[in-house]
């Protein structure tokens, strides 16, 4: 059953090293993005591309620094999701789990499941973090929270919530794509995060037009909500081609891989 095989996969991601490093890395790296935004942040004008003082006292101003760390939030899901699946085939542990569910898809299903609402925990748990950072700083700059909890205010914080949450959810997935297709952890997480950090930038830079049409752009797209030139819906549509196209070769890839040896 799916659910056991979910179950199983939280046994091993609830370890204690793996759970409180994931958890208070990515509290850590979003409350950093907080307190950066308003030690750095200007009273009024532009602050070279930093939101003022004002700025962040308007509604939408308790999730900003989460916004912006998405990017690092997206990276460090793909990474530990790549990981995840790579390991079950260097470590030898899938074999052991192919003889107690031999149902190869429903094993992965469940595997997915468990990894993606995994790193959604670690990132919910990450931005209540960030969101008690950021009043503290807001204070400490004398910036108004007023705004933050009218019913404006709250709109923007779940829709914006809602749409980090896909976005990981798109790296956790496109991670445990690739981890199933290169086998190998280190290999995994190094071509993944090269290709979000650097390729997909020098080929943007190269061919400007490409940018609608990239995986890592697209999910970023739906992280902030709409980018310059990109509309939420043409990313959330891009992104969504992306993640089937991915599950369905990582189904292919693992329903026929061999791992008897």
């Amino acid at each position: 059953m799916t659910w056991a095989a979910f179950t199983s996969e939280w046994t091993k991601l609830k370890r204690r090293t793996l759970l409180l490093s994931t958890f208070l890395g990515l509290a850590a790296a979003a409350s950093l993005f907080v307190i950066l935004l308003f030690t750095q942040a200007p009273a009024h004008g532009d602050g070279g591309g930093l939101p003022s003082l004002q700025q962040l006292a308007k509604p939408n101003g308790l999730i900003v620094g989460v916004t912006r760390a998405t990017m690092l939030l997206g990276i460090v899901a793909f990474g530990i999701a790549a990981a995840q699946a790579a390991s079950e085939y260097s470590l030898g542990t899938l074999r052991q789990l192919l003889v107690r569910q031999p149902r190869r898809i429903t094993l992965l299903a469940g595997k997915m499941l468990g990894v993606v609402s995994f790193l959604l925990l670690a990132f919910l748990f990450a931005a209540v973090v960030a969101f008690a950072v950021a009043i503290v700083a807001a204070h400490g700059r004398h910036v108004s929270t007023s705004a933050w909890f009218t019913g404006t205010g709250l709109g923007d914080l779940f829709r914006a919530l809602g749409d980090i949450a896909l976005a990981v959810v798109g790296y956790t997935v496109l991670g445990l794509a690739v981890g199933l297709w290169v086998r190998s952890a280190v290999f995994a997480v190094i071509a993944g995060l090269a290709w979000i950090i650097a390729i997909e930038n020098i080929v943007v830079r190269i061919v400007p037009g490409t940018a609608h049409w990239l995986p890592g752009t697209s999910l970023a797209t739906v992280a902030s909500g709409g980018g310059e030139g990109i509309s939420y819906g043409h990313g959330l549509i891009v992104g969504a081609v992306y993640l089937a196209a991915a599950v369905t070769a990582a189904a292919v890839v693992f329903r026929r891989s061999d791992v008897t040896a």
